[in-house]
């Protein structure tokens, strides 16, 4: 093996003390790494230019980085609900001087429920969607000012276009369907995506997430996947004008060569059969330019973690600072109250 030499050196990720030496000394125990996790791909994304072609030291350095950010995140993970990318400190601070904070805890899937009708099952809700609603329970009670935001799918499906709603072939066997038509989703009624959007209301009222005196645009707000394909459209036109677009035919990728995880230099935004990847249409929320001064909180199963981190790289380019966009994620087989609990229970520590 050669000797390390100041000539062939390669810049290493920061260690976890390195870490801890540079975090801000005000920040109370937890959530006190918020995103300076990008710290280390940050680091990796140097080391990677520098031996951009050394495939076996790049997947070293790859493998390296993710047990770095493992231990980061284990440090700041309680009964499995993962603090590492939110500074709570931040939020309560924003609290208290009566900004702006929204924030997101549930996610459904209309093809989770009745694909015909669009009736909301309530008696068959995933695990995680009942976390995210006792989640948002507590968030109203200790974030009281705060809007809800329900982004809601009416527009992904794991059903193929050649089924249908019922998942019945829509497509005779001698028939020789493109590629693109057995892999692009099928898409549900109007009547189903405006009885699903009322059906979720409901439950949201049951469950007393949204009371009685409850303004919609005000204390909560309803957004729908579907309905943000226009807004995409709008985010690759102001990501293209920075020379961050790379077309090919439909696909459309987010290139950006100064990535925080140099994994996320290219994204993935559509697909070359036209279906939008909810990396794009997430991000595409946060395009009005008030977004820049609201506290954004995203709490998801740990499944998201990928996708929130694409999302974080294109709001990067937005200029949404890191302060003012945090994430939780939750294992998605843990009982919601505990997870709930432990949310309200490390909130509490910086919330007077």
């Amino acid at each position: 093996m050669e000797k390390e030499t100041e000539k062939n050196k390669i810049e290493r990720p920061p260690k976890r003390a390195e870490v801890e030496a540079q975090v801000r000394p005000d920040t109370p125990e937890t959530g006190v790494w918020g995103r300076t996790w990008g710290m280390l791909a940050a680091a990796t994304h140097r080391a990677y230019e520098a031996i951009s072609s050394d495939k076996k030291q790049i997947k070293a350095l790859r493998m390296k980085k993710a047990q770095e950010i493992a231990k980061l995140e284990a440090l700041n993970t309680i009964n499995g609900v993962n603090f590492s990318r939110c500074q709570i400190a931040e939020i309560a601070k924003a609290r208290d001087a009566g900004e702006k904070i929204e924030f997101e805890s549930i996610s459904q899937y209309l093809s989770d429920h009745n694909t015909i009708t669009g009736e909301v099952l309530k008696n068959n809700l995933r695990n995680d969607e009942k976390i995210g609603i006792a989640i948002a329970k507590k968030l109203r009670a200790l974030l009281p000012a705060s809007r809800m935001i329900s982004l809601y799918d009416e527009y992904n499906s794991d059903m193929p276009d050649s089924e249908n709603a019922y998942g019945a072939p829509t497509i005779d066997e001698s028939d020789s369907p493109t590629a693109d038509s057995l892999i692009r989703p099928i898409e549900f009624s109007d009547s189903a995506k405006k009885n699903f959007r009322q059906g979720i209301e409901s439950l949201y009222r049951e469950e007393k997430i949204i009371s009685d005196t409850d303004v919609e645009g005000t204390n909560y707000l309803f957004v729908s996947e579907s309905e943000k394909i226009k807004d995409a459209e709008i985010l690759i036109d102001k990501l293209r004008a920075q020379g961050h677009i790379k077309e090919t035919g439909d696909e459309i990728i987010f290139s950006n060569s100064d990535a925080e995880n140099p994994d996320y230099k290219e994204i993935i935004l559509r697909k070359a059969n036209g279906h939008w990847l909810c990396a794009a249409l997430d991000a595409s929320t946060y395009l009005k330019a008030e977004n820049r001064s609201i506290m954004h909180l995203v709490i998801l199963p740990d499944t998201f973690k990928e996708q929130q981190d694409k999302v974080w790289e294109i709001l990067r380019v937005l200029d949404i600072h890191p302060t003012n966009y945090h994430n939780i994620f939750f294992d998605p087989n843990a009982d919601p109250e505990v997870v709930a609990e432990t949310i309200d229970r490390e909130f509490k520590k910086y919330l007077s």
